[in-house]
């Protein structure tokens, strides 16, 4: 994790922190920004650039990361698109990650962002 990312997180739990720091990476491979212009708290997915198509892209990203299977995946990605169309920051992803258990990913994936 980022010192960056470490400052702008002081309360959240270390598997949010985690889980907001793949979403930042994801979120800056599919809108084709810096990692560091994507604040955890601030920035809004779709003002940012993004639009429905890229959101589920992301979305699939965080989920290969994360190693869900194809079952919960299902279920998975109709919540983290409800919860980007409510609040589009990368920490309300963060949240429904952690809530699920996933903190640091274990693919072999995560390594190559």
């Amino acid at each position: 994790m980022t010192d960056n990312l470490a400052a702008q997180l002081p309360d959240q739990p270390g598997d949010a922190a985690a889980a907001a720091e793949v979403v930042r990476r994801v979120w800056a491979q599919v809108l084709e920004v810096s990692p560091d212009s994507v604040d955890v708290h601030r920035s809004d997915f779709f003002e940012m650039g993004g639009y429905s198509l890229l959101a589920l892209q992301a979305i699939g990203r965080i989920l290969t990361e994360y190693g869900v299977d194809e079952v919960e995946a299902v279920e998975w990605e109709g919540e983290l698109l409800n919860r980007l169309f409510e609040n589009a920051t990368p920490m309300t992803q963060a949240e429904f990650l952690a809530e699920k258990g996933c903190g640091t990913p274990n693919t072999a994936d995560s390594a190559h962002a």
